[in-house]
């Protein structure tokens, strides 16, 4: 029985099972009515405002930047909602007619399809540094462009080699450069909102995974596999190309990635948006640079710890509930506490990012993580698993606010775009590897304690590494090339 997924952020794409998984991405950054404040600038200083504290409702001062920003805000939104078509929620769909379109077993498709994720996190860095030298226009038509001619290729693949053309342009257009183009902007173009920027952005995984699913599985069942990926193409053609050019036309931000953060009618700082400065990065920071500072690699376990483990343990569920004596039906339902927390975390994670720094609390974002491992190891009761869904979903709700906030702080804007698309290969390649890992170790003489305890023990060291991005350790480009 295929399942459905209900995070985005993590990618699990290597086995056979993958298309059976709930398990994948992602894993993927002041309003004028109520008036902005000092935000953590593009070097990473951070600087403490609480003019908002005295707001009663939170969901008051969303509502308040989103009335202010509808544009922008609802480019990336809508973009992420546009990458579920490349994630393995809904692909997963498809399978049982794949495998009987093309005579393959359930092995052999999770071998081409994590030959064609793979492939995707190899061209990322390619293709993701052009959001640094095109016009976002134009870079967002060519991710549409990627994305439903894949799915045309697809609805009429008639041979085992097209089908693995088709999988590898949705994973690349999908998993990776939507997300990106999405999430690079919000950190480009918004200073001190960029954390409830990037968190009202990345609603669009939830929404995407709460409403495609059944609309899928209906389309499926009236028209067809096929037709119902050439509807697809369609649909990206007709409604979300010029969706996305209208919203952008009317954002009155600079497209241009070169001169990223000027307002075209002059009003810089709007609803938080960053200076010219500020969005340009101060201190701009190439991938080069970026991967010769000591910060980088101090940071980079807590970056790819949520992915892996979360990919991990929620590809072998039905493992975990055989092992504690669970039933299905109870680790089904435990995904309500995991797509709840996730989206009131991110959310509250936005407005604390504005506050405060993604920087200061980036050591943190794993802790929860090793608590629900935790709980998952001492304790054997039917809550435990509701615990459990609950603390991945906090880590995964904060990690996916903060992570695209921070390179923000640390390096600038000017070569976001070639910076995320490096971090999220790295990430697609580290969950590559976390089904083969948690397997084995399940499958071998430790079992599931030795596989937490490892995992807890990973978790701290991530955590006390990732101490060293704090504000007060400070380095720049200039530094990092002497060096």
């Amino acid at each position: 029985m295929i399942e459905t997924r209900y995070s985005a952020g993590v990618s699990g794409a290597t086995v056979s099972e993958i298309s059976f998984s709930p398990a994948e991405e992602e894993l993927s950054s002041g309003s004028g009515a109520l008036g902005s404040h000092p935000g953590p600038d593009a070097a990473g200083d951070s600087r403490v405002s609480f003019q908002h504290e005295s707001n009663p409702s939170v969901m008051s001062d969303y509502w308040h930047f989103f009335r202010g920003e509808v544009p922008l805000l609802t480019y990336g939104l809508s973009f992420t909602f546009f990458s579920s078509f490349g994630q393995t929620f809904l692909i997963s769909l498809f399978v049982p007619y794949l495998l009987v379109e093309f005579s393959l077993t359930t092995g052999e498709f999770g071998g081409y399809y994590a030959a064609a994720t793979l492939g995707s996190a190899l061209l990322l860095p390619w293709a993701g540094q052009w959001l640094d030298r095109s016009r976002l226009t134009r870079f967002s038509l060519a991710v549409v462009a990627l994305m439903a001619l894949s799915a045309l290729l697809l609805s009429i693949a008639w041979h085992l080699a097209v089908l693995c053309v088709a999988l590898l342009g949705l994973r690349l257009a999908g998993q990776g450069l939507s997300s990106q183009a999405a999430l690079t902007a919000m950190a480009r173009y918004y200073g001190a909102r960029r954390g409830k920027a990037l968190s009202i952005s990345s609603l669009g995984y939830p929404m995407g995974e709460a409403a495609l699913p059944l609309l899928v599985a209906g389309s499926i069942a009236l028209i067809g596999w096929r037709q119902s990926w050439t509807l697809v193409g369609l649909l990206a053609v007709a409604v979300f190309a010029p969706l996305l050019v209208l919203t952008l036309t009317r954002s009155g931000v600079e497209l241009d990635p070169r001169k990223a953060g000027h307002r075209k009618d002059s009003e810089e700082g709007k609803a938080g948006r960053a200076s010219t400065s500020e969005a340009v990065g101060g201190e701009a920071w190439s991938r080069r640079e970026v991967v010769r500072d000591p910060r980088f690699w101090f940071a980079l376990p807590a970056v790819l710890l949520p992915p892996f483990w979360v990919t991990g343990l929620l590809l072998y569920q039905t493992s975990i509930a055989d092992l504690k004596g669970w039933s299905i039906g109870l680790m089904a339902s435990a995904f309500v506490a995991f797509a709840v927390t996730r989206i009131i975390f991110s959310l509250a994670t936005g407005g604390t990012v504005d506050r405060l720094s993604a920087r200061q609390l980036f050591p943190f974002c794993v802790l929860p993580l090793g608590a629900g491992m935790s709980f998952l190891l001492l304790f054997g009761g039917a809550w435990v698993a509701f615990a459990l869904m609950a603390c991945l979903g906090v880590t995964m709700g904060m990690s996916g606010t903060v992570k695209a906030a921070l390179w923000a702080e640390l390096y600038g804007t000017r070569h976001l775009g070639a910076i995320k698309s490096m971090m999220t290969a790295l990430m697609v390649l580290s969950t590559a590897g976390s089904p083969i890992v948690v397997g084995l170790v399940l499958s071998g003489g430790r079992g599931l304690d030795g596989l937490l305890a490892g995992g807890l023990v990973s978790v701290l060291i991530g955590s006390m590494l990732a101490l060293r991005v704090l504000p007060g350790s400070r380095s720049s480009p200039v530094e990092v090339a002497r060096g």
